[in-house]
């Protein structure tokens, strides 16, 4: 069994449906469970223990939300530990949210994570399609991560 790791931040709920939709799609794949945390919850150890992460969060001025940013300061000195994990990025905002996105998929190439898919962005109340796009994206991180665990380590 893997574990994936949906770690998001949302003070309107609309990431954290956004999130649930991830988890979903995780769900969906025999062998993989997820764990949604908000990222105030969340501990460096849930990132080094978990086998795939989704990182989730609004656009706040074309960056991530700073709890998010807080917790890669935080886990900047794991870095290494957390290194070739399978991971992916999604973003809401009330306009566009690429720029977020951005910012995020920055971190998961600075934690050298494997990026497994392009991020979902959503524009206000989150549309059927986002939440169809989130599933999927849910789906293919857990079959990477199960990927990921069949291969013998050497």
């Amino acid at each position: 069994m893997v574990d994936v790791l949906v770690l998001y931040y949302s003070r309107s709920g609309r990431t954290e449906v956004l999130a649930n939709s991830i988890a979903e799609g995780v769900e969906s794949v025999g062998g993989a469970s997820a764990n949604v945390k908000r990222v105030d919850y969340a501990t460096v150890n849930d990132f080094i223990y978990c086998d795939a992460v989704a990182f989730g969060s609004p656009n706040y001025f074309s960056y991530m939300a700073g709890l998010m940013k807080d917790f890669f300061d935080k886990a900047l000195s794991i870095r290494e530990r957390v290194a070739g994990k399978p991971s992916v990025a999604f973003t809401s905002g009330g306009g566009g949210s690429d720029a977020a996105l951005l910012s995020l998929e920055r971190m998961i190439t600075s934690f050298r994570l494997e990026k497994v898919a392009d991020g979902v962005v959503s524009q206000g109340e989150p549309s059927r399609e986002n939440l169809r796009a989130c599933k999927k994206l849910g789906e293919t991180l857990a079959k990477k991560a199960l990927e990921r665990a069949e291969v013998p380590k050497a």
